[in-house]
């Protein structure tokens, strides 16, 4: 055996860079360590040939303790489960007062590593070691495959309490929880949840983050003698082995296995939980929907996510149109691509309500976010998100942006609302909702894709963008020139400047730097749009927002400790991503807009003192191209030391001089920013209005 493994994200997280440098690596020098295991995609390598190249190579960060505690972690797990492993040292890490291991046959790394991470909990406290762990096991090869991101879990949770709180919540197929513990935040009284995985260590892992949860102030305190009052995760195979065949629950919630045939089919062939009919061998994802429809009360609601493929395969028509017939299946709701894995998919949520006996829903509710998506990721003003801002956000390097989680939940849950309340009533939004009378869905293919079923007619907005973008435009095109910066041509000669490093500005009081927590994984303190009961949540500026030049786009959830350590940003901030690209460094000088704002992940602060440094002037030299060479290192995305970094020692009056003009360059890429991002929208409407016939050329 080669010893411990790591794969590229976890390289990175070593050597403090983005991914695709490590990437890089593996293409421009011959020697870097080969792949020892994991597969073509998703190589692992030894980790000791590892740190020796990076070593040589002086690429290597200084181990950070969580790291260390990882590490510990992993070599105590050996060839056993690492979630199991990690639910162990939680176990512990949730006893008042934990310390020495209280079963002595826990002898051996198992031990030393429980004995570690109770050290450095008396530091920082128990939740953080275990988000820090988790943060590292979802970036490492023994993550699960399949997982329900933030945004996609608190849709469906969203969803499925929309029309009234769900009291017991049930996850048959749950994982590490990533569902249970979006019911559990959400504040839409889910009083108590349950779940069932056939991988025990999962299970176990589970159960730990929802342990974790409470120990949080979890918002929804358990209350009363049910049977599942309190958060319960089983271990089997919920098909086969169903540990709640008697229980009923308010809401259901499920990201099932997709495209797996041997989930039972000839075992269970005869299972009364077939109401819709026997679900083919193919077919295992609407096995799924019948047994989270066998768990649900009359009434209750029922959100599972889906592959596009379950909605129009020939081999599950006949179960469709039962479901349809029945009023069982209420909506269908399309993602962008990649929401969740697997990535590039645009998977769907399914709604279904428990139907009392003899009543059937006239229509079906389609709603296509991903249209929505489409519309918005439009090029807008201000720079397009690189790869950088990616990397810095730990997400994939292809990836444009995030999905507007927020927007597309109000979308969503305001369609589905309003279908609950009327559905033949429903004001139709061309492509992205529509109410369709069932009787039109029983045909030959009863095809439930949302994009089939929401026809947008062609150009239909093309005349309007046209419209608005020449104006846009026109207006874009004047603004320009009053923000192009006054200068004049310098004396011959470079100056010469007294330079200082901010290194020595933080040792003198000229400048403060704090730094954001750097995580690429995502870990228990995931970013959340609202708290509980609506509370609002804490703004976080993430590096594609310092990028982008956008407003602060993250959150913390409300009232979670981890939020008092985190640094808040005031005016006359200077924020700097981590990681760069050739494109340029982008600099971020704090407006009033972003104070009180969490600083994210991956990002630099400098507070420079007012009476020694000037904000904008800082913000000027530190963006220069030289700068940048000298404090990092590494190729298209590199390594930043913001340290490193220079700046000329001039009179504060020289300074704001040098500022002000910083600020009007500022000014000018942004509008000369706008003008591109105008021009390409006009040009987009004007094709797409000539090839539909909306628009016709002027004869002269």
């Amino acid at each position: 055996m080669p010893g411990p493994q790591v794969t590229a994200a976890e390289i990175a997280r070593i050597a403090g860079v983005g991914r695709a440098a490590v990437s890089n690596w593996r293409r421009r020098f011959p020697d870097f360590p080969q792949p020892v295991g994991g597969t073509e995609t998703s190589p692992t390598f030894s980790l000791a040939e590892v740190e020796g190249w990076l070593r040589e190579q002086g690429k290597i960060a200084e181990v950070a303790p969580d790291e260390m505690l990882w590490r510990a972690l992993v070599e105590a797990a050996g060839d056993e489960d690492h979630a199991a492993v990690l639910a162990q040292v939680g176990e512990h890490l949730l006893r008042p007062g934990a310390g020495e291991p209280s079963d002595p046959a826990r002898g051996g790394p198992r031990a030393a590593v429980l004995r570690d991470a109770a050290r450095r909990a008396e530091e920082v406290g128990s939740a953080r070691v275990f988000e820090e762990l988790y943060a590292r096991y979802t970036d490492s090869g023994a993550r699960p495959a399949a997982t329900t991101p933030p945004g996609p879990a608190a849709l469906m949770t969203a969803l499925a309490t929309a029309l009234g709180p769900a009291r017991t919540v049930l996850d048959p197929s749950c994982g590490a929880g990533d569902l249970l513990l979006a019911a559990r935040r959400a504040g839409h009284g889910a009083e108590a949840v349950a779940g069932q995985d056939p991988d025990a260590g999962l299970a176990q892992l589970a159960a730990v983050r929802l342990a974790f949860l409470a120990t949080r102030g979890d918002p929804a305190a358990v209350r009363g003698p049910d049977a599942v009052a309190a958060p319960s995760v089983a271990v089997g195979d919920a098909l086969r082995h169903d540990a709640w065949p008697a229980v009923r629950f308010d809401a259901v919630l499920c990201n099932p296995p997709f495209n797996e045939r041997n989930w039972g089919h000839d075992a269970l062939a005869y299972d009364p939980r077939w109401e819709y009919g026997l679900p083919p061998k193919t077919e295992g994802e609407l096995a799924w929907v019948q047994h989270a429809l066998a768990h649900t009360r009359v009434g209750g609601t029922v959100a599972v996510l889906m592959p596009p493929a379950v909605a129009s395969r020939g081999s599950g028509r006949r179960i469709r149109a039962e479901l349809l017939r029945s009023g069982a299946l209420r909506a269908v709701v399309g993602l962008p691509a990649g929401a969740a894995p697997p990535a590039g998919v645009a998977l769907q949520i399914w709604l279904l309500v428990r139907p009392e006996p003899g009543t059937a829903s006239s229509h079906v509710l389609f709603v296509d976010t991903a249209a929505h998506e489409a519309a918005a990721a439009a090029p807008r003003p201000g720079p397009a998100r690189s790869a950088a801002a990616n990397e810095a956000a730990g997400h994939a390097p292809d990836s444009r942006r995030d999905p507007d989680w927020t927007a597309l939940s109000e979308i969503a849950v305001d369609a589905w609302r309003s279908f609950a309340a009327e559905s033949a009533a429903l004001a139709e939004i061309p492509g992205v909702r529509k109410a369709v009378p069932v009787i039109d869905l029983l045909d030959d293919a009863v095809d439930l894709t949302p994009a089939h079923n929401l026809p947008l007619p062609a150009g239909t907005e093309s005349a309007d963008v046209v419209a608005d973008m020449r104006g846009a435009l026109a207006d874009a095109l004047e603004s320009v020139p009053q923000f192009l910066p006054d200068t004049r041509r310098a004396g011959s000669g470079a100056p010469a400047w007294r330079r200082v490093a901010i290194a020595d500005l933080t040792r003198g009081g000229g400048v403060a730097l704090f730094r954001g927590p750097v995580r690429t994984g995502r870990g228990e303190s995931e970013f959340a749009a609202t708290g509980a009961g609506g509370a609002p949540a804490d703004r976080v500026l993430t590096a594609a927002d310092v990028t982008a030049g956008t407003a602060p786009s993250g959150s913390w959830p409300p009232g979670d400790a981890g939020s008092d350590r985190r640094t808040r940003i005031e005016p006359g901030d200077v924020v700097i991503p981590a990681v760069f690209t050739a494109e340029g460094t982008a600099v971020r000088v704090a407006e009033a807009a972003d104070a009180g704002a969490l600083l994210g992940p991956n990002l630099h602060l400098l507070r420079p003192d007012p009476g020694v440094l000037d904000a904008w002037f800082l913000a000027g030299f530190l963006a220069a191209p030289a700068n940048t060479r000298q404090a990092t290192y590494g190729s298209s995305i590199v390594r930043l030391d913001v340290r490193r970094f220079e700046v000329p020692l001039l009179p504060l009056d020289v300074q704001r001089s040098y500022g002000a003009t910083f600020r009007a360059l500022h000014r000018f890429n942004t509008a000369l920013s706008r003008v591109g991002d105008f021009g390409a929208r006009l040009g987009t409407g004007l094709l797409e209005g000539l090839t539909s016939g909306v628009l016709e050329p002027v004869r002269k």
